[in-house]
């Protein structure tokens, strides 16, 4: 994911992330001479708060193929790809729609958490 975010930076300042409850994501740039999209299949998608004890819990009421997402600005999510370098055990990923990105890495018994605010 970071060598795609790197390329996308020299044609934006800002990326779309969007991802739905099926396991998909996809990275999104728009300028006015191109478009271009990252599609990224099969990904996981961990039981969270009171999904992991109740079934039918506010985001399972949501449609699995609608997407969430949020304009962020690309810089922020580089700074975050660089710890990547700690070789989690786990990355994760929760957005917020139209409001903000709150990305973990997990490794051994510490987490490291980032929140990027959403940009109009």
């Amino acid at each position: 994911m970071k060598n795609v975010v790197d390329r996308m930076k020299n044609l934006s300042n800002f990326l779309v992330m969007e991802a739905n409850l099926n396991g998909e994501m996809n990275l999104k740039i728009e300028t006015d001479l191109v478009s271009v999209t990252t599609h990224f299949k099969d990904l996981g998608n961990p039981p969270w708060g009171d999904d992991a004890s109740q079934d039918g819990g506010p985001s399972q009421s949501r449609d699995p193929e609608d997407m969430a997402q949020a304009r962020v600005d690309i810089r922020k999510l580089q700074q975050f790809l660089m710890g990547q370098q700690v070789n989690p055990s786990k990355a994760m990923c929760n957005i917020v729609h139209e409001r903000v990105v709150h990305l973990i890495l997990l490794h051994e018994d510490v987490s490291l958490q980032y929140f990027i605010p959403a940009v109009a």
